[in-house]
């Protein structure tokens, strides 16, 4: 399972929307009080997430997951709003976040792409639906999935959803900025206005630490090119060289509200690391 989340503010760079590329539960199921007891009704979300890395200019490979829970609200991500280019200063946690177990919404799932079908079983040990591990499939850039849901009485109904999966990325060249000079990063851009570029430019701060615990997060168009001011750049350059490195990832959504508390969710990534030289 994977996520991507911002939502932080900090003084020194900006600010940015909470958003991420799969559901986050952001509410307790219920309430108490002294004077009386409280329980809030709960809607029901299905989130299917499908993880690529580029293997050509053309093509990348992927493995999906796929989880079903009840919850008074989730954030709800969706990269078609992504109009402004937006950073922040974070704290770099590589852990990953805590999800809902899955119930169940039929034996398995069934995604399609091109000519490929791909099953996704429920793991019992993991509480979800999720591609074998030895079983990724391959797709080129431009391609559709669609995910079936078979369903399961109450607990979810039978639905089905595509989305545009993400192309390949591919990073051009980076290099470290002369002084007073920003970052430039660039990429094969889509110029779709239904993915968005998340940047994560990590670095230790202070340069005496042994790991890598900061970053500047930001979440761009897929225009193909965005500039860190070099106002931001100060502790990313004072940082080892071999603790300095860019994440690149880009991302795709698609939602169906079922009915009128059920919502089924996807979201297509494909990532990228980049060592500085």
């Amino acid at each position: 399972m994977f996520f991507f989340r911002w939502g932080f503010m900090d003084h020194r760079f900006g600010s940015a929307r909470s958003v991420s590329a799969a559901l986050v539960v952001i509410a307790a199921l219920g309430a108490c009080t002294k004077l009386t007891e409280y329980t809030a009704s709960t809607n029901r979300y299905g989130s299917v997430n499908i993880k690529g890395k580029s293997t050509s200019t053309s093509e990348a490979r992927a493995a999906a997951s796929a989880f079903f829970f009840e919850a008074v609200i989730a954030a709800v991500p969706n990269s078609a709003r992504q109009q402004d280019d937006q950073c922040v200063f974070t704290a770099l946690d590589t852990n990953p976040p805590a999800v809902p177990n899955s119930a169940r919404a039929g034996a398995s799932l069934a995604l399609t792409t091109g000519a490929t079908s791909v099953t996704l079983p429920f793991e019992d040990l993991n509480f979800r639906y999720a591609t074998p591990v030895a079983q990724p499939f391959t797709y080129r850039a431009g391609d559709m999935a669609q995910v079936t849901v078979p369903g399961n009485g109450d607990v979810y109904p039978a639905s089905s959803i595509s989305v545009k999966l993400a192309e390949p990325l591919l990073p051009g060249a980076v290099t470290l900025p002369a002084a007073n000079q920003p970052l430039v990063i660039s990429w094969n851009a889509t110029n779709d206005t239904t993915s968005a570029i998340l940047l994560s430019l990590r670095y230790a701060r202070p340069a005496s630490s042994t790991n890598a615990n900061e970053q500047i997060f930001c979440s761009v168009k897929d225009d193909g090119r965005y500039d860190i001011p070099a106002a931001a750049l100060a502790s990313f350059l004072a940082s080892p060289a071999s603790l300095r490195s860019l994440q690149l990832t880009r991302f795709r959504t698609n939602e169906s509200r079922l009915d009128g508390r059920t919502l089924l969710h996807i979201a297509t990534t494909v990532d990228t690391i980049v060592k500085f030289p």
